[in-house]
């Protein structure tokens, strides 16, 4: 059931701004990596944030300082063009049921992402993919994206690349063959040092799994270039739930979600649920109104 606020807002409200950049709905852009996961061998889906917008506006962000090498390669990675790249864009949600303060919601300074795309040229020819897929769902509905999981993702012969403990990476994806440790901060400055291993071994696994946060951007351009041909998938932070690491605002807010992916699930207190269940209490009637 969608919350009070989304009936009111396409009653009463419209949406204004700049619409030269559009992106898709939560729904509509799972459905397609979805599709595409299925009809394609190749598949690479790429996430780009407000942090990746902060390195292309030469500025630091908390997780990292800014990089002049850096900043090309993300800037290289937003202009490949091919079906099978999917790009995802932080800028112009559409107002749909998952709209949610502290979960999905636009950037108050998305304008300044959009004169940054039109100042650099960037093709804005096409519908960008939706990067919130994986936390939206695991907030609303989990269930869909544990069944995503089941047949995409734990099946698959993988390689992660992320600072996430290999355990705790593994009850959320399966079996990791071919574990990457990188620095959980300023991992582009050490891409020299792990960057070989990759390098060494991508060509044995069916699926990828950059979680280096800017920088997964760098790994995906250079595997593109590579010419690896199966598939790479940016799952954000949901690992990071998993983990019990409030990095982002949605996991100190419904991050327990991700118990509901997991098939080992770990046991809960009472007092847990008890905690677990005010936070959802209080965040539905929240949601109903912002």
């Amino acid at each position: 059931m969608k919350p009070l606020k989304y009936y009111f807002h396409h009653l009463f409200k419209k949406d204004n701004g700049d619409t030269s950049v559009k992106t898709k709905n939560i729904n509509d852009s799972f459905n397609y990596l979805q599709k595409k996961l299925e009809e394609n061998e190749r598949v690479f889906f790429v996430r780009f944030g407000d942090g990746e917008f902060v390195t292309l506006m030469k500025r630091n962000h908390r997780n990292y300082k800014y990089n002049e090498n850096l900043d090309r390669e993300i800037e290289q990675s937003f202009n490949i063009k091919d079906p099978n790249y999917l790009i995802s864009c932080p800028i112009n949600y559409p107002y749909d049921e998952y709209i949610a303060k502290g979960i999905y919601t636009q950037f108050s300074w998305q304008q300044e992402m959009i004169d940054l795309i039109k100042s650099k040229k960037f093709d804005t020819s096409f519908i960008f993919e939706n990067p919130c897929i994986f936390q939206c769902l695991t907030v609303f509905n989990p269930k869909k994206l544990k069944s995503f999981l089941d047949t995409h993702i734990r099946p698959k012969t993988k390689m992660f690349i992320g600072s996430t403990e290999k355990e705790i990476a593994e009850k959320l994806y399966g079996k990791i063959d071919y574990y990457i440790q990188i620095p959980p901060k300023h991992a582009y400055e050490t891409i020299d040092t792990w960057w070989p291993q990759i390098e060494e071994n991508y060509k044995n696994v069916d699926l990828i799994i950059p979680s280096a946060g800017s920088t997964s951007n760098v790994i995906s351009l250079r595997l593109w270039n590579l010419g690896y041909h199966k598939k790479l998938i940016d799952f954000g932070s949901v690992v990071d739930a998993v983990d019990n690491k409030t990095t982002r605002s949605w996991i100190r807010l419904q991050g327990h979600k991700t118990l509901k992916l997991l098939n080992d699930k770990p046991k809960i207190s009472f007092k847990e649920r008890v905690v677990f269940l005010l936070k959802d209490i209080k965040f539905y009637f929240r949601n109903q109104f912002i």
